[in-house]
């Protein structure tokens, strides 16, 4: 992993979740180029839409059934809320 690391708390969400370090490093540069899309003027909403997805299926492949949820809130509504 580079020293140049955007965001803490993705990268301990990252280390946490036990992302394989190629994973790791793709997710990073992802959101390095979420970051510079999103600060111009015009940025490419369907391209940042991909990288979003591309994203979440790089975090999605690992089996996070021994994930420590501990410390990630005790109660359901911190996560979802119900539509009323």
């Amino acid at each position: 992993m580079t020293d140049e690391i955007t965001s803490p708390s993705l990268a301990g969400f990252l280390n946490r979740v036990g992302l394989p370090a190629s994973a790791r490093e793709r997710v990073m540069e992802i959101d390095r180029e979420l970051a510079r899309e999103l600060e111009s003027d015009h940025p490419d909403t369907d391209g940042c839409a991909s990288l979003v997805l591309e994203a979440a299926d790089l975090i999605a492949d690992r089996d996070l059934a021994g994930f420590d949820w501990s410390g990630w809130g005790d109660d359901d509504d911190d996560v979802f809320e119900e539509e009323e």
